[in-house]
């Protein structure tokens, strides 16, 4: 009789988890679409562990997303301790964040590029909110200063470069920015800021499953000029090490008064290089080399400083015995939480990225030494900035400040916050 009790209760034991509930999943993953995150899919491992991949559109930089969805994963599920996020950027899984809460309420966040096994838990869950199909357009400001003429103080202009975005499918993004000039009166008539121009239009695909590695190619028209092919291949290393190469066959694509010249597809670009991301001081140090884009040879190092939201940092560019120098920053523009509903939305670029080069005439700039071109619409050092280290530490210091509790009071419905 005793040996049948102590059965029956070992039976009770096992099968009763009073801590987490599978069919909370659902009640999570709809909570998580309300916040307005994308490509939401959540479960609940047999250890109690509770698991989300997710894309953030919504919320300021690539942590934010991550600190409001743990906020609801810990309130949809009081009495669990263990939770496991996977970010997702066009639906390609980037880092793994697992984190810890005490019984105090104190949160302990790590973060790396293991995204596999988690993607493979969440493959049967169903996917919510998906990003696919929906326009984005972001306003996106271009302002051009330059002081290399001796009959005005600088060349100035204002241009506004409205992107229209979308993602079909997952690693799929197409891109198409206009730029529409609206100051520049002292410039001269063959300087292509005076006119309405293409800055991106491309179609982009990620070829890699993701995480560690990646392989991006894309074919199209790129920023500030040029028409072409262009392959991007990473491999983060460790929190702090990423490895990078990129190869592009370029031409010339100029605009000109009302209309537009393309040169032959037939500048090849070859760089390759790593960045080091230092946790104590934030610093992030890249160093690339190889062949420029108008077929010179040489070598940049950037060093940034990240302060949570900005980003500012010098360069230095050297190429067959000529050099140049200059700085860049990156400051936020958008609210920390955006909105993103409906199947089109408009928005303020979360950050303004500007760039300035010290030598703009002489040997360097007349043989268009050391260019490059860029892929992105938002090209700067603070968007689209996946470094598991550089993560952690802004969303530790989020989940310490109470921020996500924050944005939830302010922008879900009450209905969404029960």
């Amino acid at each position: 009789m005793r040996s049948g009790r102590l059965l029956t209760f070992i039976l009770l034991a096992i099968l009763w988890r009073p801590a987490v509930h599978a069919g909370d999943a659902a009640q999570l993953t709809a909570r998580l679409a309300a916040a307005g995150l994308e490509n939401v899919r959540t479960a609940v491992g047999d250890d109690g562990v509770v698991y989300a991949a997710l894309e953030n559109r919504v919320m300021r930089g690539t942590w934010r997303g991550v600190g409001l969805a743990l906020t609801l994963m810990g309130e949809t599920f009081p009495e669990a301790g263990s939770f496991v996020t996977v970010i997702l950027d066009d639906g390609v899984p980037r880092v793994r964040v697992q984190a810890r809460r005490s019984a105090e309420g104190r949160w302990k966040v790590l973060a790396d590029y293991d995204v596999d096994k988690v993607m493979h838990l969440l493959a049967d869950s169903e996917e919510k909110n998906s990003s696919r199909g929906r326009i984005d357009i972001t306003l996106h400001p271009k302002v051009s200063i330059d002081n290399h003429r001796l009959d005005v103080l600088c060349e100035y202009a204002v241009a506004v470069a409205p992107a229209f975005e979308t993602s079909l499918w997952r690693g799929n993004r197409i891109t198409l920015q206009p730029v529409l000039p609206l100051i520049g009166g002292n410039l001269r008539r063959d300087n292509p800021l005076r006119y309405l121009r293409v800055g991106i239009a491309d179609i982009s695909q990620e070829l890699l499953r993701g995480g560690r590695t990646g392989l991006t190619v894309a074919a199209g028209m790129f920023y500030p000029g040029f028409a072409g092919v262009h392959a991007d291949a990473s491999w983060m290393g460790t929190g702090e090490l990423t490895l990078r190469a990129k190869a592009g066959l370029m031409g010339e694509a100029v605009a000109g008064d009302g209309r537009y010249s393309f040169g032959k597809i037939d500048k090849l670009t070859v760089m390759a290089g790593g960045e080091w991301f230092e946790p104590r001081s934030r610093l992030q140090v890249q160093l690339s080399g190889g062949r420029f884009v108008y077929g010179d040879w040489g070598a940049r190092m950037d060093v940034t400083r990240h302060l949570g939201d900005y980003a500012v940092g010098i360069y230095g560019v050297w190429s067959e015995g000529e050099h140049n120098a200059g700085f860049h920053f990156a400051i936020p523009m958008d609210r920390r939480y955006h909105g993103r509903r409906g199947r089109v939305r408009l928005r303020m670029p979360e950050y303004f990225g500007w760039e300035y080069e010290m030598v703009s005439y002489y040997k360097f700039a007349g043989e268009k030494m050391g260019r490059s071109y860029g892929t992105w619409a938002d090209d700067n050092r603070s968007a689209r900035y996946f470094q598991a280290e550089y993560i952690r530490l802004n969303l530790q210091r989020m989940m310490d400040g109470g921020e996500p509790g924050d944005v939830l009071r302010n922008v879900l419905p009450a209905k969404d916050r029960e």
